[in-house]
C-alpha cells in the first residue's frame, strides 16, 4: 500500500509536548540513515503516536495500554527509538523494552538501543546520556542498589531496561523494580513483538495467569501501571483480548511504512512477477530428502541476482530455504546443498572449460526465464558470469539456523553471501538486509494461524532497490494463501484507521474468514467466533493532493460520468426528496472504469481483484453520484497525511425513526449487487488558528464501494 504523507504541523502539536535534544539527535541519525523523506515518515507517525499516548494516560475511562500495529519488517524498532527519544524529552526517564525471546534478539535489541542513543559502556554523571542494562547482564542488573538508581535519577540521565521475554529474566527486573524507590521515576513498557509469548496461555485467564504474563503483570503493578505499549505486526491476538486481561489494548495507533516499503502485496499471486511456483513432484522430493530441480534454480538465482547486486554496489546477499521446523529436515537439505555448492565452487575454480561451459549454460538458461526483459537489457550475462565466477560463488556459505548449525554461525556476520536453512529461527524478529531469493514450503496441515503464517514472510522489507531482482519459490496453496492474507491484512488496517479516527470501536473488529481456512491466532490465548455478515462498504480512505495526477483522474471521471444517462433515487430518504443520482453500467464498463482509476487503488485497500470478481457479468452495476441537496461538492476534512476524517455522511438524526436521511450507507440501488458510490469532495483544512480553508483546487471525486456477496469474519467473544 503506498501512503503519500505530510510533514506534521510541530505547531499544531500539544504544548505538553517538548521536540528537545533527544528528539533532535535521533531525528538527525534517522534523516542520515533513510533520508528526509524516510525520517519524516517516522516522525509523522511518532508525534502522533505520543500525543495519543499522552491523551490516553489522562483519561480515566481506559486502561494505559497502547497498541502500536506496523508491517512486517517495515521498521518499527526505527520508530520505537524516536518514541523513546520524545519520551525522554517530556520527562519520563524509565523505558523497560522486552527485547525478544531468545539471547540473540536480547543482544540485537541492545546493541540497537546503545549504538543509537550512543550509550557507553562507563556511566558519566556529569552528561545526560542514558545508561542501559540487560536481563543478560545478571550481576550488574541483580547488585544495582537503590543509591545508584537514585544516583542517575537526579543525574537525569535516562535508564533502559532491556530484558529477555522469559520468566526468570523478566523476574530478575522485578527483583530489582521491588527493592529501589520509584518516587521520582515516570516509567514505560515497550513490549516488541506483544503478540508473542507475552499473553495468557491459562485456560481459565480470569482466575489464572502462565508464566510470562504473570512476571509483565507484576511488573506493571510494581511500576504502578505505567504506558505500555504493545508493538507488533500482527495484532489478531491482542484485539480479541477479554477485557478482564491485563494487557488489552484499549487504543490503536498505526505505524505506516516508509517510502520503499514492499509488503504483502508486491507478492499477491494474481498479479506478481515475483512468485515462482514448486512443483508437487518437487515437493515430493524435498519429502523424501532429494535435492528438487526448483531448488537448484532458485540456488541459481540467487547467485545471479547477488552478482546483479554487485554492479549496483551492493556486495552482501542473503537466501532463505526454510522448509519445516524439523531439525533433522534441516540437518538433510544442509547435506544436500552443501554437497551442490561445493561442486559448484570446484566447477567455476577449475580450467576445465567443458564443465564450467556445462555450469554456465544452466545459469544462463535461469538467467532466460527468471530475469524480466528490461534485467536483461541492462546486463550482459557474460558480464555477469564474470562475477559470478571470482566473486559470488567463491564466496558462498551455508548458514544452518538451528539449535545445532552453531559452528556454521560462527563467522555469519562476516559472510558476504548466505544460504540460510532453518524453520523457527527464520521467522519473528530475524532480518535479512540483502534478502533476494527465497525458497519457502512450510505451511501447517491445517493451514494454520493468520499471525505465525504472516511473520515467515521474511521476503518483506524495504527492498525496493532491487525488488526487480527478487523471487519466492513456493507451492501455489501457499502463495494462494498469502494472497487471502493479502486482503485480509488490508481489511483490518481499514478498519485501524476506522479506530484511529473514532469512527469504531476495537471490540467492533472483524477478521475476514472467507477464502481461507486459516485461523486469526492461537485458541490458547485468546476466544473469537466465526460470523456470516452481509451488506459492507468499502471507502476510499487517502485524498489525492498531486495536482497532476488529480487533473488526471478528475478529467477521466468527469468524461466517464459525462458518457452516462443519470436518474434520480430516493432511496435513503424518507421526505420523497431525491438523494443521490444513478446510472446502471454494463459490467465491461465498470471493469475498465475500476482499471483506469488506478491510483485509488494504490492508495487503498480496495481489493481491487475481489471486486472485479464479485461483479455480476449478466447485471449491470450502480454507479451512484452522492451529491448535496443543493447539487453542491461535499466538505470533507483531512489530517496531515492525506486521510479523510469521514467519506460517508451520516443520518441527519441518531434516531431513526425521526430522521430525514438515513445516511449515505442507505444509498444502495441495488442490494444484490456491486454499488460504486461516487464522491466530489472539496477537502477541507482546520487551521492553527482555528480557522477553515476549503482546499478548492484539490477538489476529487472519491469512492465508496458496496460488497453484497456473503462474507465470513472471525469477531471477539
Amino acid at each position: 500500500m503506498k501512503i503519500h504523507t505530510l510533514e506534521y504541523d510541530a505547531s499544531s502539536v500539544s504544548n505538553k509536548i517538548k521536540l528537545g535534544t533527544y528528539y533532535k539527535n535521533i531525528n538527525q541519525k534517522h534523516i542520515l540513515s533513510y533520508g528526509e523523506d524516510g525520517a519524516q515518515n517516522i516522525r509523522q507517525n511518532i508525534i502522533a503516536t505520543f500525543t495519543e499516548s499522552l491523551h490516553q494516560l489522562e483519561n480515566k475511562n481506559k486502561n494505559n495500554n497502547l497498541l502500536l500495529v506496523g508491517k512486517v519488517q517495515s521498521g518499527k524498532t526505527s520508530n520505537l527509538e524516536l518514541f523513546t527519544a520524545l519520551a525522554f524529552d517530556n520527562g519520563f526517564n524509565v523505558v523497560v523494552i522486552y527485547g525478544g525471546y531468545d539471547g540473540t534478539l536480547l543482544k540485537q535489541t541492545t546493541d540497537r538501543f546503545q549504538n543509537t542513543f550512543e550509550i557507553s559502556n562507563t556511566t558519566n554523571y556529569s552528561d545526560n546520556s542514558p545508561v542501559i542494562f540487560s536481563s543478560d547482564d545478571s550481576d550488574k542488573l541483580l547488585t544495582l542498589d537503590n543509591e545508584i538508581f537514585e544516583d542517575l535519577i537526579e543525574a537525569n540521565k535516562p535508564i533502559f531496561i532491556i530484558s529477555m521475554k522469559r520468566p526468570a529474566a523478566l523476574n530478575k527486573v522485578n527483583k530489582l523494580l521491588e527493592r529501589i524507590d520509584k518516587t521520582n521515576i515516570k516509567p514505560l513498557i515497550i513490549d516488541d513483538e506483544g503478540d508473542q509469548a507475552s499473553l495468557n496461555t491459562k485456560k481459565n485467564k480470569e482466575t489464572e495467569a502462565s508464566a510470562t504474563y504473570a512476571a509483565i503483570v507484576t511488573m506493571k503493578a510494581h511500576l504502578n501501571d505505567p504506558l505500555y505499549l504493545s508493538v507488533t505486526a500482527t495484532p489478531q491476538a491482542l484485539v480479541f483480548l477479554d477485557d478482564f486481561s491485563q494487557l488489552r489494548p484499549d487504543s490503536i495507533r498505526l505505524i505506516e511504512p516508509g517510502c520503499g516499503y514492499c509488503g504483502i502485496e508486491e507478492y499477491h499471486l494474481y498479479d506478481s512477477d515475483k512468485i515462482e511456483l514448486i512443483s508437487e513432484s518437487d515437493q515430493q522430493d524435498l519429502i523424501n530428502h532429494k535435492f528438487p530441480a526448483s531448488l537448484k534454480t532458485a540456488i541459481n538465482h540467487y547467485i545471479i541476482a547477488s552478482a546483479i547486486l554487485y554492479k549496483r554496489s551492493i556486495k552482501s546477499s542473503e537466501m532463505i530455504f526454510h522448509q519445516s521446523r524439523n531439525v533433522t529436515d534441516h540437518n538433510n537439505s544442509y547435506r544436500i546443498l552443501s554437497s551442490y555448492i561445493q561442486k559448484l565452487k570446484n566447477e567455476v575454480d577449475l580450467d576445465d572449460l567443458e564443465s564450467q561451459y556445462t555450469t554456465k549454460i544452466e545459469f544462463f538458461n535461469t538467467f532466460q526465464k527468471l530475469f524480466t526483459p528490461k534485467i536483461k537489457k541492462l546486463y550482459s550475462f557474460d558480464e555477469l558470469w564474470e562475477i559470478i565466477k571470482f566473486k559470488i560463488v567463491c564466496r558462498l556459505n551455508l548458514v544452518l539456523k538451528n539449535s545445532t548449525g552453531k559452528v556454521t554461525q560462527a563467522t555469519e556476520g562476516l559472510r558476504k553471501y548466505k544460504i540460510y536453512i532453518g524453520g523457527d529461527l527464520l521467522q519473528r524478529g530475524v532480518t535479512f538486509p540483502h534478502l533476494v531469493t527465497t525458497y519457502f514450503c512450510r505451511w501447517p496441515k491445517d493451514s494454520g494461524n493468520m499471525d505465525t503464517n504472516l511473520q515467515r514472510a521474511r521476503w518483506f522489507g524495504y527492498r525496493e532497490k532491487w525488488i526487480d531482482i527478487c523471487k519466492v519459490f513456493t507451492t501455489e496453496s501457499i502463495a494462494r494463501e498469502f494472497t487471502n492474507l493479502s486482503e485480509i491484512e488490508n481489511d483490518l488496517w481499514e478498519q485501524f484507521y476506522s479506530i484511529q479516527s473514532g469512527e469504531m470501536l476495537i471490540d467492533e473488529i472483524l477478521i475476514r474468514a472467507d477464502n481461507t481456512k486459516q485461523k486469526p491466532t492461537r485458541k490458547n490465548v485468546v476466544s473469537y467466533n466465526c460470523l456470516s455478515f452481509r451488506n459492507k462498504w468499502i471507502n476510499q480512505r487517502i485524498g489525492i493532493f498531486d495536482k497532476n495526477k488529480l487533473l488526471e483522474i478528475n478529467t477521466f471521471v468527469e468524461s466517464f460520468l459525462s458518457s452516462c444517462e443519470m436518474t434520480q433515487t430516493k432511496v435513503g430518504r424518507t421526505d420523497g426528496r431525491s438523494s443521490a443520482k444513478y446510472a446502471l453500467i454494463s459490467p465491461r464498463k465498470i471493469i475498465e472504469f475500476l482499471k483506469q482509476v488506478q491510483i485509488v487503488f494504490d492508495l487503498e485497500p480496495f481489493e481491487r481483484k475481489a471486486i472485479i470478481d464479485l461483479i455480476d457479468t449478466k447485471n449491470n452495476i450502480p454507479i451512484i453520484i452522492m451529491e448535496n441537496l443543493d447539487g453542491a461538492e461535499r466538505r470533507r476534512s483531512f489530517y496531515p497525511n492525506h486521510q479523510i476524517h469521514a467519506l460517508q455522511q451520516g443520518p441527519d438524526n441518531k434516531d431513526l425513526t425521526k430522521a430525514l436521511y438515513l445516511g449515505d450507507k442507505h444509498v444502495i440501488v441495488d442490494k444484490d449487487q456491486v454499488n460504486i458510490q461516487i464522491h466530489k469532495v472539496v477537502p477541507i483544512v482546520k487551521n492553527t488558528n482555528g480557522s477553515i480553508t476549503n482546499l478548492i483546487a484539490c477538489t476529487q471525486y472519491m469512492f465508496s464501494i458496496y460488497l453484497p456477496k456473503d462474507k465470513k469474519f472471525f469477531v471477539k467473544v
